[in-house]
C-alpha cells in the first residue's frame, strides 16, 4: 500500500474540491473557497486534501460546524469526504485519521459524515449519508 501525505488545502486545490463535489451541491464550491480562505484565521472548519506519494490529489475531507450558532461542548462537526479510486492507497483512511487529530484538538466531535463518491471507492461506503449516533 502506497503512503498518503494529508495536507491542508490551498487555493489551488478549490477545483479539484468542486470536480470531486456531487453535481448537486453546488454550495460546495462556494464552501471550499471560503473555507480555504479564511483557513487562515478560521478555527472552526478545515479542509484537508490526501496526496498520494506521486503528487497527485487523491480526495478531501471538510470539516464543519453541525450549526454555526452553538456554543455546546462537545462542537459537533459534519465531516464531508470525497476520494478518486486507487487500490493503493488508502485514501479515507488517512483523512479521517487528520481529521479526528484535528477534532480532538478542538474538542469536537463528528456526529454526521458524508461520502461521496462515483466509483467503486465507496465498497464500504455508499454514497450517501451516515449518521453515527449522537454522545448521550
Amino acid at each position: 500500500m502506497a503512503d498518503i501525505e494529508v495536507r491542508t488545502a490551498s487555493h489551488d486545490d478549490i477545483d479539484f474540491i468542486a470536480r470531486l463535489a456531487p453535481p448537486e451541491d453546488e454550495e460546495l464550491t462556494s464552501q471550499a473557497r471560503l473555507t480555504v480562505e479564511g483557513a487562515s484565521t478560521a478555527d472552526n472548519s478545515a479542509i484537508f486534501i490526501a496526496v498520494g506519494g506521486d503528487g497527485r490529489r487523491r480526495g478531501y475531507i471538510h470539516l464543519f460546524p453541525e450549526r454555526d450558532d452553538s456554543e455546546e461542548e462537545p462542537r459537533r462537526y459534519v465531516m464531508r469526504v470525497a476520494s478518486i479510486y486507487n487500490p493503493e492507497y488508502d485514501v479515507v483512511r488517512g483523512l479521517l485519521a487528520e481529521a479526528k487529530a484535528w477534532l480532538k484538538k478542538r474538542r469536537g466531535s463528528p456526529v454526521q459524515v458524508l461520502v461521496h463518491s462515483e466509483d467503486e471507492s465507496s465498497a464500504a461506503f455508499k454514497a450517501e449519508t451516515i449518521n453515527p449516533p449522537r454522545p448521550s
